[in-house]
């Protein structure tokens, strides 16, 4: 009996495997024949769902942050929310980040290299990450100030990096909340 495969689901594996495959080994630094090997698929298998390693990597940074977005699954919606539960939405996005991040700024700083900072604005990878947060930020916790809050998450994140350690959740809420008076 020939085997049933959901295209869609395997496409959604692929991508988000190769998310820790990027992560690990940059993005100038790997090419389609290596993802393979570490995806441990054959070319063709990886080639009939991604055409390209552009292709592949897109749909990777597609799938790194819907998985962000599935931490907010049944929290309450900004709309709706109470500031508190602003705060602990913005709170559980900081913690989902927050492990991964370093690596995520090494593999966009790659990325950069290749593509050109004077392309950043209009490339499609770094407008789906962007676009995609500042709609998570509007949506779990503040529409009217998710740029705000998009640049205090980011630079958080980056403190956390420069000084070594966690950050104290009571700073970062109280960061945050500074951002919704």
């Amino acid at each position: 009996m020939p085997k049933i495969v959901d295209h869609d689901k395997k496409r959604q594996e692929i991508a988000l495997k190769s998310t820790a495959i990027f992560l690990e080994y940059g993005y100038k630094n790997i090419g389609m024949r290596q993802l393979c090997d570490k995806l441990e698929m054959s070319k063709s298998a990886v080639y009939y769902y991604f055409k390209t390693k552009d292709e592949l990597f897109r749909a990777a940074t597609e799938a790194i942050v819907n998985l962000d977005e599935d931490v907010l699954a049944g929290r309450p919606l900004a709309t709706s929310a109470s500031t508190t539960q602003q705060l602990e939405n913005f709170t559980l996005i900081f913690k989902q980040m927050a492990p991964r991040f370093f690596q995520e700024m090494k593999l966009v700083s790659d990325y950069i290299d290749v593509i050109g900072i004077d392309n950043i604005a209009d490339d499609p990878c770094m407008q789906l990450a962007n676009q995609k947060y500042l709609t998570m930020l509007t949506t779990y916790v503040s529409a009217e100030h998710c740029n705000t809050l998009y640049t205090t998450l980011l630079g958080l994140l980056n403190h956390q990096i420069m000084i070594g350690t966690e950050l104290d959740t009571d700073y970062v809420v109280a960061q945050a909340s500074r951002c919704l008076q």
